[in-house]
């Protein structure tokens, strides 16, 4: 929400800019033009997203790995999750973009709506696997030497995901990409887990209580 009303006080002469871009590049090369740069836009954040979240993913396996936490691991997951949705979205917008044909009389936008489909069930599949593996690590116990990795990734993952969020949802609004949308709005619900997790590993390096790292993966699966 916090991104979305950002959206509508700030984002309103960014979104004017990209359409009068796409106006005057209609206005010189017709039609054809105009369609290719909003699929050219639209591929480019896209395409933000799937390295944003290539990132996230090895900085947060890499760090879980090392400091043992399930929650952090946790979050890699969603990451990965965020991964296949960043590139699921990528090939739906450059699909979209191409002109109708023989098979397709309507064009390929239908493909946008599918992906957003199964980006929901990822996000499912993703919390089931999350909570199985927490629930096996509270039976058998858990010890975090140190959390001070954890916290600190958590932050990058947060602040990045807020930016490119923005973008995603900035382009979505101007294009009416309802792939590029769910992305987005994916990726601002993970900036409230990563900063949830954040929080948890702050408090685990306070009181010392190693079971609250399997209880916040949990929370934010």
């Amino acid at each position: 929400m916090i991104v979305q009303g950002e959206l509508q006080q700030g984002g309103v002469s960014s979104e004017l800019e990209i359409r009068r871009s796409w106006l005057l590049s209609a206005g010189r090369g017709g039609a054809g033009l105009f369609s290719r740069g909003v699929s050219a836009t639209k591929q480019g954040v896209a395409a933000l997203s799937i390295a944003s979240n290539s990132l996230l993913v090895l900085l947060k396996l890499f760090v879980g790995l090392a400091i043992g936490s399930v929650s952090v691991l946790s979050e890699a997951v969603h990451s990965g999750i965020d991964l296949l949705a960043a590139v699921m979205a990528f090939f739906a917008v450059r699909s979209s973009g191409q002109p109708p044909d023989d098979r397709h009389h309507f064009g390929h936008g239908k493909v946008e709506s599918l992906s957003g489909f199964v980006e929901a069930i990822l996000i499912f599949v993703a919390a089931i696997l999350i909570v199985t593996e927490a629930a096996r690590k509270l039976v058998e116990g858990v010890h975090l030497e140190t959390v001070d990795l954890g916290i600190a990734v958590m932050v990058v993952s947060a602040l990045a995901n807020t930016l490119v969020s923005r973008q995603l949802l900035k382009v979505a609004k101007a294009t009416d990409s309802v792939a590029l949308e769910a992305d987005g709005w994916h990726l601002t619900t993970d900036v409230l887990t990563s900063a949830g997790v954040a929080l948890g590993l702050v408090a685990v390096r306070i009181t010392g209580v190693s079971a609250l790292d399997p209880l916040i993966a949990i929370g934010v699966a």
